[in-house]
């Protein structure tokens, strides 16, 4: 009886171990497609805010930013015009191109390589945060990369 006991508990931990190993397999399957279903999003989010740069969209542009970007400005034309003074190459971009994207500690970042309308190279590295179950960008940092665009 023990015997019989013991291996009808050995098939039910085979079992056991098989269906969590199957569940655990397809967790990290859903895991890997929400991480790349994010990129695709937020890479759209960063080329709908540069489009809408590029249209002199106000509003559109600034519908992109985080909350506390959002804080920091009074209204979106006065966000437009920080853009426009301090951000020309993502704000009048010639070229842009995605490089790397990290998805840490619930944040995203996006690099891109800039070419301005004078032909310059630069790096801009973007932050991206979720806020009400959307993406919205948080942040921009933009770096003069040490070559010329051809």
């Amino acid at each position: 009886m023990l015997f019989l006991y013991l291996i009808n508990n050995m098939r039910s931990y085979k079992f056991i171990f098989l269906l969590c190993t199957i569940l655990f397999a397809h967790s990290l399957t859903n895991a890997k497609d929400i991480i790349e279903q994010d990129l695709f999003e937020t890479e759209n989010i960063i080329k709908s805010q540069i489009q809408a740069f590029i249209d002199k969209d106000a509003e559109k542009a600034f519908s992109y930013a985080a909350p506390m970007i959002k804080l920091r400005f009074d209204n979106p034309l006065a966000f437009m015009n920080m853009v426009e003074n301090y951000y020309e190459p993502v704000y009048n971009p010639k070229q842009y191109y995605f490089l790397n994207a990290k998805h840490f500690e619930g944040s995203i970042y996006h690099q891109l390589q800039i070419i301005s309308q004078s032909n310059l190279s630069y790096l801009a590295t973007y932050s991206l945060v979720k806020d009400n179950n959307e993406w919205k960008i948080s942040g921009c940092a933009v770096y003069p990369m040490q070559q010329e665009s051809i």
